[in-house]
């Protein structure tokens, strides 16, 4: 188990580029994953405690369907599409920011001509 959640550690870090342990990477994405999703995931961040701290008990059902939902979603996303994605939204809140700025100061010069 300890060598597939390592792999899926692998994959998070390719596909939302950030690494450390199963744990960590779910808190950095929580909010990027379906609720589905985040639940399975945090049931393996779990699972990855659990066998670290030594425990031997683990429910190999509840861990292959956690398993089977995140890398499902995990297939379904392309990084790079991402990452555009990322960049235009950023772009286009710039714009959107510089375009409330201009008719912000358009107002202003208006209210204070007829002052």
């Amino acid at each position: 188990m300890s060598s597939r959640l390592g792999s899926l550690r692998a994959e998070i870090a390719i596909k939302y580029g950030v690494g450390g342990s199963l744990g960590s990477q779910i808190r950095a994405i929580r909010r990027a994953l379906p609720k589905y999703e985040r639940r399975q995931a945090e049931s393996l961040a779990r699972v990855e405690a659990a066998i670290e701290a030594g425990a031997a008990e683990v429910d190999p059902e509840a861990f292959e369907r956690a398993e089977t939902a995140l890398l499902m979603h995990l297939d379904g996303l392309e990084a790079a599409s991402r990452r555009t994605r990322r960049a235009v939204d950023i772009a286009m809140n710039v714009l959107v920011n510089m375009a409330l700025a201009v008719a912000a100061l358009l107002a202003l010069w208006v209210w204070l001509g007829n002052g």
